[in-house]
């Protein structure tokens, strides 16, 4: 049977979103005023697009274990993550050719443009926020389904399964890493929102410039959220996967018995999914956490 791969396309990521991060990434590499300025947009824009080509690079082998990764990519936030961010990235580019047009005495440098008005200065840290959060979302995912997907294969050895999960387990650590730093950028962003709030009320423009920085600053704030929302999720199925146990599809027949479950030793730290089991004809089950159970005692019975 030909393996499966997982396209972009087959996600609902939108050719619209991917060609506008590359266009944008083009157009800045253009760029001669760009090197210390908007640079380290380039390298958060690779950082989307490098995952996604490896994720279309995949081989599965079985439907299964692909629709399984499709979800698990959905349930992260890719798809929304890639689209709103080639939205942004369409919009960026056009302010950038506005910004860079041939240069006059009467019109500002680009370093200008990303440092002059308080209001510039919030968007411009509103679109890197974008970027960088979608770079994350995107990276974690999909480095998490290469991992999940190398676990579940049947062929592997229990060294390369052993050393598999101390990969995953590496893995959740960057995000936990990455998710205590959106807490602290939420921490910063409440600050500049506050001190936004406390400007005097004499500025030229009557103040429309700061409530335009507020919105901004709150837009921060929300794409901070919806970042540990994202990887919150991939970090949930990281940790599913690395401890997890699903048992299912257990019958007991003839006066048979059977304990499925877990000691309460390891309760919080195996994560297991019961379902369908059924006795019959006299056997007998016991389901859980079972430590309580005098497990001689249940099967002289």
């Amino acid at each position: 049977m030909d393996p499966f791969s997982i396209t972009v396309g087959a996600l609902g990521i939108t050719g619209f979103a991917t060609s506008s991060i590359v266009q944008l990434r083009d157009f800045i590499n253009g760029l001669a005023e760009a090197k210390d300025v908007v640079q380290d947009i380039v390298s958060n824009l690779e950082g989307i697009e490098r995952p996604l080509a490896a994720l279309e690079n995949l081989c599965i082998s079985d439907g299964a274990t692909s629709t399984a990764a499709k979800e698990d990519l959905k349930k992260a936030g890719v798809v929304e993550a890639v689209n709103k961010c080639g939205d942004a990235c369409n919009e960026f580019t056009k302010n950038l050719k506005k910004w860079t047009k041939q240069s006059s005495t009467t019109k500002l440098s680009l370093r200008d443009r990303f440092s002059v008005g308080v209001w510039n200065k919030e968007k411009i840290r509103t679109f890197r926020a974008q970027v960088q959060s979608c770079e994350a979302t995107v990276q974690f995912a999909v480095a998490s389904t290469q991992l999940i997907i190398q676990l579940r294969s049947e062929k592997m050895s229990e060294t390369d399964r052993e050393d598999l999960k101390k990969q995953l387990q590496t893995l959740e650590t960057k995000i936990q890493d990455h998710l205590d730093l959106t807490i602290k950028l939420q921490d910063e962003a409440r600050k500049r929102k506050q001190e936004l709030q406390g400007e005097p009320e004499d500025e030229e423009d009557g103040g429309a410039q700061r409530t335009l920085a507020i919105k901004e600053v709150e837009e921060q704030s929300r794409l901070l959220e919806a970042d540990q929302v994202s990887c919150g999720v991939v970090f949930s199925q990281l940790r599913s996967k690395r401890t997890g146990q699903d048992i299912s599809n257990i019958k007991t027949t003839d006066g048979s018995k059977a304990l499925v479950g877990l000691p309460e030793s390891v309760v919080g730290k195996i994560d297991q999914r019961i379902k369908d089991v059924t006795t019959q004809r006299n056997s007998a089950v016991a389901v859980g956490v079972f430590d309580n159970v005098d497990m001689r005692d249940f099967f002289k019975k």
